[in-house]
Protein backbone atom coordinates (compact mmCIF):
# COMPACT_ATOMS: atom_id res chain seq x y z
CA UNK A 1 0.00 0.00 0.00
CA UNK A 2 1.35 3.34 -1.00
CA UNK A 3 2.29 5.99 1.46
CA UNK A 4 0.64 9.34 1.85
CA UNK A 5 3.27 11.97 0.81
CA UNK A 6 1.68 14.29 3.51
CA UNK A 7 2.90 11.39 5.87
CA UNK A 8 6.68 11.92 4.57
CA UNK A 9 9.60 14.05 5.82
CA UNK A 10 9.86 16.88 3.70
CA UNK A 11 12.75 16.25 1.13
CA UNK A 12 16.16 17.56 1.76
CA UNK A 13 14.46 20.70 4.34
CA UNK A 14 17.52 22.27 6.19
CA UNK A 15 19.31 21.97 2.12
CA UNK A 16 16.64 24.05 0.29
CA UNK A 17 15.44 27.06 -0.23
CA UNK A 18 12.13 27.98 -2.19
CA UNK A 19 12.78 31.41 -4.20
CA UNK A 20 9.26 33.07 -4.79
CA UNK A 21 8.97 35.64 -7.13
CA UNK A 22 5.79 37.89 -7.40
CA UNK A 23 4.40 41.13 -7.86
CA UNK A 24 0.91 40.09 -6.55
CA UNK A 25 -0.41 39.05 -3.25
CA UNK A 26 0.90 36.08 -1.95
CA UNK A 27 -2.83 34.18 -1.03
CA UNK A 28 -1.66 30.83 -3.10
CA UNK A 29 0.62 30.39 -0.12
CA UNK A 30 -2.34 28.83 1.78
CA UNK A 31 -3.19 26.35 -0.58
CA UNK A 32 0.68 25.36 -0.71
CA UNK A 33 0.84 25.40 2.96
CA UNK A 34 1.51 21.44 3.22
CA UNK A 35 4.61 21.84 0.73
CA UNK A 36 5.84 24.40 1.44
CA UNK A 37 5.55 25.11 5.25
CA UNK A 38 8.51 23.13 6.10
CA UNK A 39 11.09 24.97 3.71
CA UNK A 40 12.56 28.54 3.95
CA UNK A 41 10.94 30.93 1.37
CA UNK A 42 12.95 33.82 -0.42
CA UNK A 43 10.39 36.06 -1.44
CA UNK A 44 11.54 38.94 -4.40
CA UNK A 45 9.32 41.58 -4.79
CA UNK A 46 9.14 42.73 -7.88
CA UNK A 47 7.33 46.33 -8.83
CA UNK A 48 7.15 49.11 -5.98
CA UNK A 49 8.71 48.33 -3.15
CA UNK A 50 6.86 50.91 -0.90
CA UNK A 51 3.73 48.30 -1.43
CA UNK A 52 3.82 46.08 1.49
CA UNK A 53 3.70 41.87 0.48
CA UNK A 54 1.72 39.85 2.98
CA UNK A 55 2.96 36.94 4.30
CA UNK A 56 0.86 34.78 6.08
CA UNK A 57 2.11 33.55 9.57
CA UNK A 58 4.30 30.07 10.09
CA UNK A 59 6.48 30.73 6.86
CA UNK A 60 10.07 30.46 7.73
CA UNK A 61 11.18 33.65 4.97
CA UNK A 62 12.83 36.78 4.14
CA UNK A 63 11.43 39.16 1.80
CA UNK A 64 13.59 41.12 -0.78
CA UNK A 65 12.82 43.73 -2.78
CA UNK A 66 14.62 46.74 -5.30
CA UNK A 67 15.77 48.57 -2.18
CA UNK A 68 17.35 45.37 -0.84
CA UNK A 69 18.63 45.02 -4.23
CA UNK A 70 20.22 48.13 -4.41
CA UNK A 71 21.32 48.48 -0.46
CA UNK A 72 23.45 45.14 -0.56
CA UNK A 73 25.11 45.49 -4.25
CA UNK A 74 25.60 49.34 -3.78
CA UNK A 75 27.33 51.07 -6.72
CA UNK A 76 27.20 47.26 -8.29
CA UNK A 77 23.48 46.96 -8.40
CA UNK A 78 23.21 48.53 -11.73
CA UNK A 79 24.36 45.13 -13.18
CA UNK A 80 20.85 44.44 -12.60
CA UNK A 81 18.03 44.98 -15.03
CA UNK A 82 15.19 46.40 -12.97
CA UNK A 83 13.54 47.09 -16.31
CA UNK A 84 12.25 43.71 -16.78
CA UNK A 85 11.50 40.83 -14.72
CA UNK A 86 15.09 39.41 -14.70
CA UNK A 87 16.27 40.46 -11.94
CA UNK A 88 13.65 38.56 -9.73
CA UNK A 89 16.08 35.41 -10.30
CA UNK A 90 18.50 37.47 -7.74
CA UNK A 91 16.59 35.39 -5.10
CA UNK A 92 19.15 32.64 -6.10
CA UNK A 93 21.83 34.33 -5.25
CA UNK A 94 19.95 35.10 -1.63
CA UNK A 95 19.47 31.25 -0.86
CA UNK A 96 23.36 30.77 -1.36
CA UNK A 97 23.99 33.81 1.49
Amino acid sequence: MAVPATSLPPLLKDELDIVIPTIRNLDFLEQWRPYLSPYHLIIVQDGDPSKVIKVHEGYDYELYNRNDINRILGPKASCISFKDSAWTVSGFAFSYG
